[in-house]
């Protein structure tokens, strides 16, 4: 889901993976996970560092990672 947002914003459709990693406290956000690295592919890493630090939080607030089973 990060990445087709991040492919959506302007000159970041190129972009390949989003790796996010599992937290075993909350942010202060009280979010679960977090962004571990992205790979902007073709696309300009000036263009996608400000959307992906936009993305991020947005998600965060609106989805958990689901527990191991």
């Amino acid at each position: 889901m990060v990445l087709e947002f991040l492919q959506a914003y302007p000159h970041c459709r190129e972009a390949t993976a989003v790796v996010i990693r599992r937290l075993a406290t909350g942010l202060d956000n009280g979010a679960n996970w977090t962004l571990d690295s992205y790979n902007s592919g073709g696309a300009p890493r000036e263009h996608c560092d400000p959307a992906i630090r936009l993305i991020v939080p947005i998600v965060q607030h609106h989805f958990d990672l689901a527990a191991d089973a």
